[in-house]
């Protein structure tokens, strides 16, 4: 399983300017998963992100649970299925302290 996390670009930062484009979190995904980005995606601090996974899961990432990719302005997280109850709430907690929406794909 995976999880994108990124923030709204100015763009699209309002629920009035997502409706319309008639915009949903599975357009953003989808795209992201085709391309490697979407125009929704803005810029966000992947950096301080991942410190705070660090913080929470410990900073030897070789023993966290899942895998962490980071881009330019997203991180995705590779866990599997059996974990996915436990790391998703915990994880998009701590994205949604840096304004960080999360789509598991």
């Amino acid at each position: 399983m995976n999880l994108l996390l990124w923030k709204w670009s100015g763009e699209f930062d309002s629920p009035a300017k997502r409706k319309r484009h008639s915009l949903k979190f599975e357009d953003v995904t989808r795209q992201f998963c085709k391309d490697g980005d979407h125009p929704a995606i803005g810029d966000a601090d992947i950096s301080a992100f991942s410190d705070a996974l660090d913080s929470e899961f410990g900073s030897n990432a070789d023993n966290w649970p899942f895998a962490l990719e980071t881009y330019a302005k997203c991180a995705v997280v590779n866990y599997a299925n059996s974990q996915r109850f436990e790391l998703v709430p915990r994880i998009a907690s701590i994205g949604r302290r840096f304004g960080l929406n999360a789509s598991e794909f």
